[in-house]
């Protein structure tokens, strides 16, 4: 049976770790870097499918993104096909999980073995092997670790059972539907309902967590000193994955034409290379064949290149890069390069073109339109219960029974976009103003706070008005350009440039609004269409006076400014009314959002960057 899957699905929602519920109730995980090596190795191994080569899959032309997340290099999930001249049939290896199913008919619980690869059966010989059916529920940890349900444990209530013989029987009742209508039943005669089973302490006194990764196999099920509380979910719920994706825009002139070299050369070549870099020490024979095909003025540069590429740093403590530094080079990459390529082409609105739009020439210090664009997102982990808990390097560590990885699954896609630049020095005496300074200090405390209380190794991340300002007119401009041009909601996608206020606040201060969908709506020029400036300052001041009512008002202001709303309640006047997006598009998770920030909160004019240029008429005509 074919089990189908989008390869940018591979990446989110359905990323390593994940569960996929496929028609026929089967539930399985997708499995870490390592299996899926195994899985490649093996098909090579045996010439299952004749040839094969992955050099076609691998993304090796951004160096910035490898270097920030400590690998060599990406690979595209590869896509199933049966015919062709080679990579026929290759699979991304699952495993079954949870592995506790029922039999829909005697109600018999049983554990599935994790690789089973036929349909699970009931053993019962009076079902007449009848399909069994996974459990909705898993036990989950703040760490990431996932492990079924105990129900042993939580029908005995904890006792000692292990030198008796049990079986369990899954009952649901014909009551309200709720969880305490489903009974597990012991053939030693306890039974025990379902009912608070959900509840945070529920499984204190039941059983911690073991620290099972079964996307990894066997070798992940082996219990560990993890220990943490477990929390039970429903395996289909929102807050069981939260896959971490980086990306970076492709820069054309970040790289030279040495490295422009060693870059296309491994794209066409690179398991020949690979094998004339592995046959030799000293690298000979890999300059031999360097020689045909590259100038001899640069050819010492582009072994380098090369070795560089394929030796590249795989310790996520040496990492080269920080992502501030990585948003900083597209920041000014964008601001300043005008070179048309096919992965890279914008053009600058003229000011003179503005002189007439009040909103635009007074807010914005540059507008340009990314009319081609290419972006590598990168999966590098996930979390859950929480979005995006603790460091990146704990979060690859899960991907992994001996770090370090030298590889990620990836993704390229292509789009446009509308780069908006803010007026520095107005911004800047705006942030300034004593009423700005003490919301944007509650706020950024509140989220701090409340990231503190998930994750004691958490750094203070430091925020001001400009980053909530940035953030929100985004997400209000995202909203408006769905609805006057017709992008699907989940179509755009914001990517914040903001510099953090300890360190120089005038470094970046825009936000690029683009569409990456890998389908028609990233390529018929409509976004840039929408940035022209006629089309822009109609945008923008639709999307003020979107800010400065919402119609859940008085109530998400009032709620706002007082005590907070949305995830973990770190949003100031911010709902699903106004200003919330697709959480796909946001880079926040929807959190660190406020309208008052925008066009204030009624009784402070100020406080909204629109409103004080108003007051100061610099919005007037």
């Amino acid at each position: 049976m074919k089990r189908i899957i989008r390869r940018g699905q591979l990446l989110a929602p359905f990323g390593i770790g994940q569960m996929v519920n496929f028609p026929g109730d089967e539930s399985l995980m997708i499995c870490g870097p390592e299996q899926w090596e195994l899985n490649f190795s093996d098909i090579e191994e045996h010439g299952k499918f004749g040839a094969f080569d992955l050099s076609e899959f691998m993304i090796e032309d951004e160096p910035r993104l490898a270097s920030l997340l400590g690998v060599k290099k990406f690979i595209i999930p590869p896509p199933f096909i049966e015919r062709g001249d080679k990579n026929l049939r290759l699979t991304i290896p699952s495993v079954r999980f949870p592995q506790w199913h029922y039999c829909p008919r005697c109600k018999i619980l049983e554990k599935i073995e994790l690789t089973r690869s036929g349909f699970p059966v009931c053993t019962n010989a009076a079902c007449k092997k009848r399909r069994m059916i996974p459990l909705r529920f898993v036990a989950v940890c703040g760490d990431g670790h996932i492990q079924d349900v105990p129900l042993m444990e939580w029908v005995h209530r904890g006792s000692d059972i292990e030198n008796e013989d049990h079986e369990l029987y899954y009952r649901a009742g014909k009551g309200a539907g709720d969880l305490a209508s489903i009974h597990i039943r012991c053939s030693c005669g306890s039974a025990r309902s379902l009912g608070g089973i959900m509840g945070d302490d529920a499984l204190v006194n039941t059983q911690s967590c073991q620290g099972h990764r079964p996307w990894l196999g066997p070798a992940g099920m082996k219990d560990s000193s993890c220990g943490n509380p477990l929390r039970v979910l429903i395996r289909g719920a929102s807050n069981v994955y939260f896959p971490l994706i980086k990306s970076a825009l492709y820069l054309p002139s970040a790289q030279n034409d040495a490295e422009k070299a060693a870059t296309a050369l491994l794209a066409k070549h690179g398991e020949q290379i690979r094998k004339f870099k592995d046959s030799d020490n000293d690298g000979s024979l890999l300059k031999i064949f360097l020689e045909t095909h590259v100038k001899s003025d640069i050819l010492e540069t582009v072994f380098l290149k090369i070795c560089e590429k394929m030796d590249g740093p795989t310790d996520g403590q040496d990492q080269e890069i920080s992502e501030q530094g990585l948003r900083q080079q597209e920041y000014d990459y964008i601001l300043r390069e005008r070179k048309a390529g096919r992965d890279f082409k914008s053009s600058e609105i003229k000011k003179e073109e503005c002189s007439d739009f009040k909103y635009i020439s007074t807010t914005f210090d540059q507008v340009i339109l990314v009319e081609q664009l290419k972006e590598t997102r990168a999966f590098a982990g996930f979390s859950r219960i929480f979005p995006n808990d603790g460091n990146l390097e704990a979060k690859k560590s899960l991907l992994t029974n001996a770090p370090p990885l030298s590889w990620l699954p990836a993704n390229q896609v292509y789009g446009e976009g509308i780069f908006l630049s803010f007026n520095e020095k107005l911004l800047l005496l705006w942030t300034e103003l004593q009423e700005v300074q003490a919301r944007a200090l509650k706020r950024s405390r509140r989220y701090n706070q409340a990231i503190a209380n998930r994750r004691a190794d958490h750094e203070y991340r430091p925020l001001d008005g400009r980053f909530f300002l940035i953030h929100t007119l985004a997400h209000l401009m995202i909203n408006r350009l769905c609805y006057n041009c017709g992008y699907g909601s989940s179509a755009l996608r914001e990517r914040i440039f903001c510099s953090s206020p300890d360190d120089d606040p005038s470094a970046m201060n825009g936000f690029l609004i683009y569409t990456s969908s890998g389908d028609s709506e990233g390529s018929l020029g409509g976004l840039v269409r929408q940035g022209k400036p006629w089309n822009l300052e109609k945008i923008l001041r639709e999307s003020v006076e979107d800010s400065r009512w919402c119609s859940a008002d008085p109530v998400c202001m009032q709620v706002g400014s007082e005590d907070g709303q949305g995830p973990e309640s770190v949003n100031g006047a911010a709902c699903h009314n106004c200003a919330v997006i697709p959480e796909t598009s946001c880079e926040e998770f929807n959190m660190l959002l406020d309208r008052a920030f925008v066009t204030g909160d009624g009784e402070n004019p100020d406080l909204g960057f629109f409103s004080w240029l108003e007051n100061k008429g610099m919005l007037s005509g």
